[in-house]
């Protein structure tokens, strides 16, 4: 019998593409820790657990030892004077505070000055968790890097590059791109005043969206979703509304800036 010549493999053209699926295992993806379910960034390297007062209330920072082009900007001592002129109603139940050490691949895909995690599991990986619950993040930050933005800025975007020429960041223009020149003040300046303010105003709104209403009504899951549901721009508007006015007032009546209370806690680490 006399073959017509069609062959389905070699007239496919997705044959040697993205569509078919070429290249899908080299994405440049956050690893993660085999048989972990934690996030990336719940798991820590080497750390010191140190307990601390602010205000009334007693902290528990999770200290990770550093790179040597790295350093952690904020000590905990000013994390702890800054926490202590927040209203204590504004910080219910967060009393964790972690000082991360990114990877490289980490700061590269997912740069951060901090976050704020609602819930989650601290530890390193494979070993018991060290601390549970709500927490804030701060990143450890080369200072001397220069890093870069597109022209293409959004209107949140430009006021961004506002707030961090205001806490000491040189910006260079050069016709194509945005390059951010730091140092260790500036970095300072930019995560104990704004990002430290901002990551507690998205708690607020979760205690005031979710987790005060679920006390009387118990509908916490339903909260929740209804929470995550905001588009991230409405979320983020709230923080920065309250971060800008919390330290406006702080600045008023004097709080802020303070200078440095100890050294930076470069080289802390207990390879825990």
């Amino acid at each position: 019998m006399r073959k017509n010549g069609y062959n389905p493999v070699r007239r496919n053209r997705n044959i040697g593409t993205a569509k078919q699926g070429l290249g899908r295992n080299n994405a440049l993806r956050i690893p993660s820790v085999c048989h972990e379910e934690r996030v990336w960034w719940e798991n820590l390297g080497p750390h010191t657990l140190l307990e601390r007062s602010a205000g009334s209330r007693t902290l528990a920072f999770l200290v990770e030892r550093t790179r040597e082009d790295c350093e952690h900007a904020c000590s905990v001592d000013d994390i702890c004077q800054i926490l202590s002129l927040v209203p204590a109603e504004d910080i219910e139940s967060l009393d964790t505070i972690i000082l991360r050490q990114p990877t490289r691949k980490q700061w590269l895909l997912s740069p951060a000055w901090g976050r704020l995690a609602y819930s989650a599991e601290f530890g390193q990986a494979g070993k018991k968790i060290r601390r549970t619950g709500p927490a804030i993040l701060l990143e450890a930050i080369n200072p001397a890097a220069v890093w870069k933005w597109g022209r293409d800025l959004s209107p949140a975007d430009s006021l961004e590059v506002d707030r961090l020429r205001e806490d000491g960041h040189s910006v260079e223009d050069t016709g194509k791109r945005f390059l951010f020149h730091s140092n260790l003040e500036s970095v300072r300046a930019t995560q104990l005043y704004r990002t430290l303010l901002h990551e507690v105003g998205h708690w607020v709104h979760w205690l005031r969206m979710v987790a005060r209403p679920a006390e009387k009504s118990g509908l916490h899951d339903v909260l929740a979703d209804r929470f995550f549901a905001q588009p991230q721009k409405e979320r983020e508007l709230f923080a920065h509304q309250y971060a800008d006015a919390l330290r406006k007032r702080l600045i008023a009546e004097g709080g802020i800036p303070l200078a440095r209370m100890t050294h930076s806690l470069r080289k802390s680490g207990d390879s825990r």
